[in-house]
């Protein structure tokens, strides 16, 4: 989206006390929910934390449970957005996020090789967030090549129902 990019390239974000910059990431944000524009929401989203703009994450999250709090009229569907394998300043992300580091939910998803047998597997948790209807997952993935990684996402649900979609 040109508008997304525009945004990204001319931000001033980088100044958590710049109200204006903060409104200008709030319309952005309203503007792509009513596009349901799932990819460029997850794009500000991984964008506000990689550089480590979490006064901008903040809005951005608060804006979103908004959406998936609201009784009637809620204009997204469920969904997931990928965090990446690592997630910059990892203690000020959950901390913005207020995560609950109980387990909410744990389930395992194995991979199959091409011979139907298991090349690897997830161990996906999810956790609370001060967010009713976003939800942090961690999915730790490990295989029989030693290529172990964690894989981060947050979960977007209006029922408040978890749905683990690791791919």
């Amino acid at each position: 989206m040109e508008t997304l990019d525009l945004f990204i390239h001319n931000n001033h974000l980088s100044d958590p006390d710049d109200l204006d910059a903060l409104i200008e990431v709030a319309d952005l944000t309203r503007q792509l929910i009513g596009e349901r524009a799932y990819t460029d929401i997850n794009r500000l989203i991984v964008y506000t934390v990689s550089v480590g703009f979490f006064e901008a994450f903040s809005w951005i999250m608060a804006i979103l449970q908004e959406e998936f709090g609201a009784a009637e009229g809620c204009r997204l569907e469920d969904f997931s957005c990928g965090i990446g394998r690592a997630i910059p300043n990892y203690n000020v992300f959950i901390d913005r996020l207020q995560v609950d580091l109980n387990v909410l939910d744990n389930d395992v998803k194995a991979i199959p090789d091409e011979n139907g047998e298991i090349q690897s597997f997830f161990n996906i948790f999810t956790y609370r967030t001060m967010y009713e209807n976003i939800f942090f997952v961690s999915a730790e993935n490990f295989d029989t090549k030693d290529n172990d990684y964690i894989q981060y996402m947050l979960l977007f649900s209006k029922h408040k129902a978890i749905q683990n979609s690791i791919d």
